[in-house]
């Protein structure tokens, strides 16, 4: 059975707007709500004496916002601050207080670029791969000259996102550009396997052949696809593409026009999902 939550203080006429988030909320257990998910990302920005005012204001919570100023005035860490709002509110259980906790204290050790970059990677994650070479190119403008290792974690990533876009040849500049700020033998991999989906057989054979350091990380490679290959290969979706051409080939085009349609609405589903679209 679950737990019977029961709502915390008044609705607020006018909302809070967390800038750095750039959310607004209207109660207290949106609030709640939008500090979980976001916690590791959340910077001491989040720790301001307008929110403490709303808090008392607009929600009627004496107590907590009284709390809240205390902790603000003696300068406690955001962990504390972010779950003595939790806590008071009591919109989630104790395991989840635990992860939360757990993913502010992990989180607090990040420099603001670092959370700049996980949030962009899960635009990555998510297949909006447009909008995250946006904010990555920008996040690199931002960066100091001495953070070459970010540097070369975000450009490994940007090659990803022009991977999923087919981009194959950027996707393979970004990867040797990573490479030579931060030599990885998987970055390195990578620029090899973006070549490979770039150019024709020969072309890659040839490619190799002139990279004599590469032979070894070439083998690997070729073991990886073959792997891949295998996969693909047992895998349901193979196995439906396979019956459709059966399908076709037995010229029963009834059944092969229905399971088309089906796959692609499908693939514009996931792509609605991926790309933020409703």
């Amino acid at each position: 059975m679950g737990r019977v939550i029961l709502p915390c203080g008044n609705d607020a006429r006018t909302p809070y707007y967390l800038e750095g988030l750039k959310v607004r909320v209207y109660t207290v257990e949106e609030l709640c709500y939008v500090l979980r998910e976001h916690a590791f990302l959340l910077e001491s920005s989040v720790m301001d004496k307008k929110l403490a005012a709303w808090i008392e204001g607009e929600c009627g919570l004496r107590e907590l916002a009284g709390t809240l100023q205390s902790q603000l005035a003696q300068k406690e860490p955001l962990s504390r601050f972010v779950m003595t709002i939790l806590e008071y509110v009591g919109y989630y259980g104790q395991a989840a207080l635990r992860e939360t906790e757990d993913l502010l204290l992990k989180g607090q050790n990040l420099s603001s670029y670092e959370k700049d970059k996980v949030r962009i990677d899960g635009l990555v994650e998510s297949g909006r791969f447009g909008q995250a070479l946006e904010e990555y190119d920008a996040l690199l403008q931002a960066l100091p000259e001495v953070e070459n290792v970010l540097s070369a974690r975000i450009l490994h990533n940007m090659g990803a996102a022009h991977a999923g876009l087919f981009r194959f040849g950027q996707a393979a500049e970004c990867f040797l550009k990573s490479f030579e700020m931060h030599p990885l033998q998987e970055t390195y991999l990578h620029y090899l396997g973006a070549r490979r989906m770039q150019l024709e057989d020969k072309e890659y054979v040839d490619f190799v052949a002139n990279l004599p350091d590469a032979y070894s990380d070439s083998l690997e490679l070729e073991k990886r696809v073959e792997a891949l290959r295998q996969s693909w290969k047992e895998s349901l979706e193979y196995q439906r593409l396979e019956q459709m051409k059966d399908w076709r080939c037995r010229e029963e085009s009834g059944k092969w026009q229905d399971e088309t349609e089906n796959m692609l609405q499908g693939l514009k589903q996931r792509y609605r999902l991926g790309s933020g679209e409703i």
